[in-house]
């Protein structure tokens, strides 16, 4: 795969075809973190691959030395554009018809670890970190789709334990793309909603317990203030 190019228009991500997959590349701040903008954008992308006849598979991957950590601060009143946001991607990815890779090139935290839970398939580096924060509060599916590996274990990649399949960083994407060209199944997207379920039930459930955690939050805060 090559270098990710800049797309005009954006400025969150980077996609393009080659050998027949879409590859959408997130492109982070320094930490691995994006802005709501990111969503509206890789609905974008994805949208275009899953409509274009020459992509086979979609194919996610993160710049540097980050996959995606996280969201940068927004504004306390964007809360609910944001869960809006992230179940719409969740619910995206969820009917695909066409196969999802993802491939973990560093950091991957929190949102990151529930967007490669949402593919078919995690490819990643040796070495790279992946980490779900006691804190965190599943956004995109996690608690249902943790599941795909029996005990998730936080800290570098371990293939059944937080990503699939592992390549040496100095020929990971190459590597990457020979294993997506060699199994890209129509089964997969079928597999992936039946694994998945209830997607959109999860995500209601998911968007309760964080609106009701953001409250108490912003309560306590005001009671303290």
């Amino acid at each position: 795969m090559s270098n990710a190019p800049r797309v005009a228009g954006f400025k969150e991500i980077s996609f393009w075809q080659e050998d027949g997959i879409g590859v959408i590349t997130i492109l982070s701040d320094d930490q691995g973190r994006v802005s709501l903008l990111f969503f509206e954008e890789f609905l974008k992308a994805i949208s275009l691959a899953i409509t274009d006849d020459k992509v086979k598979a979609v194919a996610i991957t993160g710049s540097n030395d980050n996959f995606l950590t996280g969201l940068r601060k927004f504004e306390s009143n964007q809360s609910v554009k944001y869960l809006d946001m992230v179940s719409t991607v969740a619910s995206f990815i969820a009917m695909i018809n066409k196969p999802v890779f993802t491939l973990v090139n560093g950091t991957c935290i929190d949102l990151g670890v529930e967007l490669t839970l949402l593919s078919d398939v995690c490819i990643a580096r040796d070495g790279a970190k992946f980490e779900i924060s006691e804190s965190y509060i599943p956004v995109m599916g996690l608690s249902h789709t943790v599941m795909k590996y029996p005990v998730f274990v936080n800290g570098a990649s371990r293939e059944g334990k937080n990503c699939d399949v592992i390549f040496p960083e100095e020929i990971f994407l190459d590597k990457a793309n020979d294993f997506i060209l060699s199994n890209i199944k129509e089964y997969m997207s079928i597999a992936r909603r039946e694994r998945l379920g209830d997607v959109n039930g999860i995500l209601s459930k998911e968007r309760s317990i964080y609106l009701t955690n953001y409250f108490m939050k912003n309560n306590s805060q005001n009671e303290n203030a």
